[in-house]
């Protein structure tokens, strides 16, 4: 189950569009990203973060992908991800250079420190 969302409009200065502009250009987010992020860490105190937030962080941490899905579930409970959907965000950070182990790299290191 998706969290539930409600769209709102936003008017802002100039300068302060071309700088939020600016930021997505570099660093290739969506303007209502970024403004959401915005928005809510300053309410929370932390940014706003979706399930596949949760999942890269399990597996950069070392992480299975049966513990990143079980992580996924605890914190969003109403929610289909999958093993197929974590293995999907895995192979697309390695493919994105990004240096992580595979699960069974991950499993096969689990097990070794049991």
């Amino acid at each position: 189950m998706k969290t539930p969302v409600t769209r709102i409009t936003v008017s802002l200065p100039q300068d302060a569009y071309e700088a939020l502009a600016m930021e997505a250009e570099k660093t290739g987010r969506r303007l209502s990203d970024l403004v959401r992020d915005a928005v809510t860490s300053s309410l929370f105190r932390e940014p706003w973060r979706g399930i596949g937030d949760v999942v890269m962080e399990v597996i950069r941490a070392g992480g299975t992908n049966a513990d990143a899905l079980a992580e996924a579930k605890r914190r969003f409970p109403g929610a289909k991800t999958s093993l197929a959907s974590v293995a999907w965000y895995r192979s697309h950070m390695r493919s994105k250079g990004e240096d992580i182990h595979t699960d069974a790299e991950a499993r096969r290191k689990q097990s070794n420190k049991e």
